[in-house]
């Protein structure tokens, strides 16, 4: 099991979990997501768009700033840096880059894609088409994450050799 002190974990949970936020502001806040996820020239689902944009309380998220989902997402961009500490040597892949890809595949498989099936899926009847753009979405997210979890982890090991 991979050590690192509690001073690197946290400086790598707000590294990672800014980069992460970043990434998630440039994805889903500009015009063309916007267009394709909330109105049905797409085939969206009125009721996930009647959510988004018209019954209140709107969603947290589109508070500015929306300090409770980004105090989340650090929490969860926390937890994410303690599992990589824990299976960083049962991860596949060679390197960080790999490791971190392999962490990303987790984080998009276990967090984004039940999401989407139990959410966007299930309770606002999104069609299939438009979670594929959306887990497109959250994949680049993951990896954006994974590596930067994974880089920083590696960084870690290589000043505690010198």
């Amino acid at each position: 099991m991979k050590t690192m002190p509690w001073k690197r974990v946290l400086v790598t949970t707000l590294v990672a979990g800014l980069l992460m936020q970043a990434a998630t502001a440039l994805l889903w806040t500009n015009a063309l997501t916007a267009r394709i996820i909330l109105t049905p020239e797409f085939g969206q689902s009125q009721k996930l768009i009647n959510v988004w944009t018209m019954w209140t309380p709107l969603p947290r998220i589109t508070l500015q700033p929306s300090w409770p989902m980004i105090t989340g997402f650090l929490l969860f961009t926390l937890l994410h840096v303690l599992v990589y500490c824990r299976l960083e040597p049962l991860l596949p892949g060679r390197g960080w880059a790999g490791k971190g890809f392999s962490l990303a595949i987790g984080i998009w498989i276990f967090q984004y894609g039940y999401f989407e099936f139990f959410t966007p899926f299930n309770q606002y009847w999104e069609p299939v088409h438009l979670i594929a753009y959306e887990l497109l979405l959250q994949g680049i997210m993951a990896i954006v994450e994974g590596l930067a979890i994974a880089r920083l982890s590696s960084m870690t090991a290589q000043d505690r050799e010198q």
